[in-house]
């Protein structure tokens, strides 16, 4: 054997080498796509049981007081409030209502811009219940960022 037919031997060697080297990368690429594919599943469901536990403790902490009902219920027709006959206390009680409404659904927001919910939910759920509260927070200067206040502004203007 010369050295012409050991040097086209190696040059074969090598390419099945870069061949098998290449048919097992593509296994692992497919299987660390599959991999990430289920942490992106299993964190869309823990977004969505956060959202889910916020949701029950907000409705928690408004049905633990008669009062606290009564003030959602006058929040979601605001106009019908006289705020210079509101006292202090029921003031505070409005304002921290609308501050944990603003927070939720602030959040929701946020999570909706970063592709974290589906258009279809937020749509469908979300803005939804953002319109009960809109004018409330507009009325009560309830604190916001620039960006969900644009959004209140807009779910508002198609009401």
């Amino acid at each position: 054997m010369n050295w012409d037919a050991l040097g086209a031997i190696a040059e074969l060697l090598g390419a099945i080498a870069v061949f098998l080297t290449l048919a097992y990368l593509t296994v692992q690429v497919k299987q660390n796509s599959k991999a990430l594919e289920q942490q992106n599943q299993f964190s869309a469901a823990q977004i969505m049981q956060a959202r889910t536990d916020t949701v029950m403790e907000f409705n928690s902490v408004i049905l633990m007081e008669h009062k606290n009902l009564e003030a959602l219920s006058a929040l979601q027709n605001p106009k019908s409030l006289d705020l210079s006959a509101i006292d202090a206390v029921e003031a505070s009680r409005y304002r921290m209502i609308l501050t944990m409404a603003r927070s939720m659904f602030e959040n929701n927001f946020q999570q909706a811009q970063q592709g974290f919910l589906s258009n279809d939910f937020y749509l469908g759920s979300v803005v939804k219940n953002i319109e009960n509260y809109a004018e409330a927070f507009i009325e009560f200067s309830t604190p916001m960022s620039s960006e969900f206040r644009l959004e209140v502004e807009r779910i508002l203007a198609k009401k």
